[in-house]
């Protein structure tokens, strides 16, 4: 397995930037999109041993980041972040990486966790021909019931326009704009229209997206 920086735009020209994880072999190989949580990215620990156990499982997988923090790789500034914007992002890294030679194009699936679980089930319901299988992993399904919604609720965010999360890498900033655009989708609706094969799975300990809401979630899918 090989591990290669990447860099693509994104519909405003703006630079996203991740890694590549490509299998030994020549291909063509099936591939992941893997899309990161709420300030996540292609640092967590997580994300890299998911991307290491896809490449070795014979898959090519992409990890991009939706902004600039913390690693630097890619041009949108975090503060401005919403779901709308994520979702249209994703569409693009499916574009970059099915210009891939190894990659075959009839088999490209996406997986998301948390917020990302959240962006790949509303790029799903958009109904890419492309997408041939989802996994939602924790994924945020209903927002209101979640840690970062309530923090947005409970601070003086509504006031100043943005609140502030204090990350171990940095204090992040993000506008309300955020909160607007994430309280705007029904996402079991939205899911209920997919016809991809879609594997669900969460923990029942997780105290950031309650494990009901996957349960919720598989209630919803066809």
């Amino acid at each position: 397995m090989r591990k290669e920086k990447i860099y693509f735009k994104n519909n405003k020209n703006q630079k996203l930037g991740g890694y590549l994880y490509i299998p030994d072999g020549k291909g063509p190989f099936p591939a992941v999109v893997l899309i990161h949580g709420f300030t996540g990215g292609t640092h967590e620990i997580k994300n890299r041993f998911m991307c290491d156990k896809l490449a070795d499982e014979g898959f090519v997988t992409l990890m991009f980041d939706f902004y600039d923090k913390p690693n630097k790789l890619s041009e949108p500034k975090i503060e401005h972040t919403n779901v709308t914007q994520q979702v249209k992002d994703t569409g693009s890294a499916i574009d970059f990486i099915e210009t891939l030679p190894y990659v075959d194009k009839d088999k490209i699936g996406l997986a998301g966790h948390s917020l990302g679980g959240m962006t790949v089930i509303l790029y799903a319901a958009k109904q890419d021909p492309r997408i041939k299988a989802l996994v939602a992993q924790s994924a945020v399904t209903e927002i209101k019931k979640t840690e970062p919604i309530k923090f947005f609720e409970t601070t003086d965010a509504k006031k100043r326009g943005y609140a502030v999360f204090d990350k171990d890498w940095d204090s992040v900033k993000i506008n309300m704009s955020f909160y607007d655009d994430v309280l705007s989708y029904d996402v079991y609706k939205e899911a209920g229209t997919i016809t991809d094969p879609m594997l669900v799975f969460h923990g029942d300990k997780d105290e950031t997206v309650p494990v009901q809401q996957a349960r919720d979630l598989f209630k919803h899918l066809n």
